[in-house]
């Protein structure tokens, strides 16, 4: 008896010291940024980042939001960060955000490729799925 609760005691204590990070992964995952955020999340990145210049007025923008966050999510290599262009305009200028939606994908923290307007679903998924291979 006294085995078997050594060995139900020490894959918990493995597993506990297995996820043990620093700092949080974000891949995988939907992040809202703001400028004080978007160099930690995007430029400082150890892996591909995937970056959609949004607004709360554009149409298109809401609707590739959710292909971008469900391609995003199957592909848990990269990371999607929103940023307002209303709210960030400062970003949107560094970067010439001219029109809406721009998804770009930044890698070693430098834009790497980018699309401009509506993409349907298996073209969102091809451009994530290219840069997820980058890492």
């Amino acid at each position: 008896m006294n085995f078997l609760r050594t060995a139900a005691i020490r894959p918990t204590k493995q597993f506990a010291r297995s996820f043990h990070a620093a700092q949080p992964r974000l891949t995988g995952k939907t992040v809202e940024a703001t400028s004080q955020t978007f160099e930690k999340l995007v430029t400082k990145a150890d892996h591909p980042v995937i970056v959609d210049f949004y607004a709360d007025w554009c149409g298109p923008c809401k609707m590739l939001g959710p292909l971008l966050t469900k391609s995003v999510a199957s592909n848990p290599k990269v990371t999607l960060v929103k940023i307002n262009v209303d709210d960030n305009q400062d970003i949107a200028a560094k970067y010439n955000i001219a029109a809406l939606p721009t998804v770009s994908a930044f890698n070693n923290g430098k834009v790497v490729d980018s699309f401009v307007g509506m993409r349907n679903g298996p073209m969102v998924e091809q451009f994530v799925k290219k840069h997820a291979e980058l890492s």
